[in-house]
């Protein structure tokens, strides 16, 4: 074989690598945000979601905050108010919105729900309350992976004591 040829399929190889490299997911995506996008029913909340996401954050912010307002009991709303808030650091209010959507959810939809309120509690320092929420949480978890790395999350934070 001659030596161009070698080169144009090494190339070639690279080039394929390459692409598929970049169509191949950069991280899995967690299992909160799995069940956020699948959570997102009512089109006027995935809209704000959107802008939330995009380049408008504050403008879907406000609007999720007036779906809440014209319906209170839109869960979807607040969990993506519960998440946002995470998100930036507001611990507090993400703790109102998800103790509001764990108390709205009955159905158990939201099964992230006491794993997102733990990780708030503790963001907030508040170890006994995140390790119920946790300890809640796992209850539910069917996925030994997912039930281990909780409970390292309660190890943690009974290391930090």
């Amino acid at each position: 074989m001659k030596p161009t040829t070698k080169r144009l399929i090494a190339a070639s190889i690279a080039l394929v690598l390459f692409v598929l490299f970049l169509l191949a997911p950069r991280l899995p995506m967690s299992k909160t945000q799995e069940i956020a996008q699948a959570t997102v029913v009512d089109d006027e909340v995935q809209e704000a979601v959107d802008l939330v996401n995009g380049e408008q954050p504050m403008e879907g912010i406000l609007k999720l905050r007036s779906i809440l307002e014209k319906d209170p009991a839109n869960i979807d709303a607040s969990w993506h108010l519960g998440l946002f808030s995470i998100q930036t650091g507001q611990y507090e209010k993400a703790i109102e919105r998800l103790e509001e959507v764990a108390r709205l959810d009955e159905k158990g939809t939201y099964t992230e729900v006491q794993l997102a309120l733990g990780r708030s509690y503790a963001s907030l320092g508040k170890v006994e309350e995140a390790k119920k929420c946790f300890k809640r949480f796992i209850e539910s978890e069917k996925d030994p992976a997912i039930i281990e790395q909780v409970n390292a999350m309660v190890d943690q934070l009974e290391e930090k004591r």
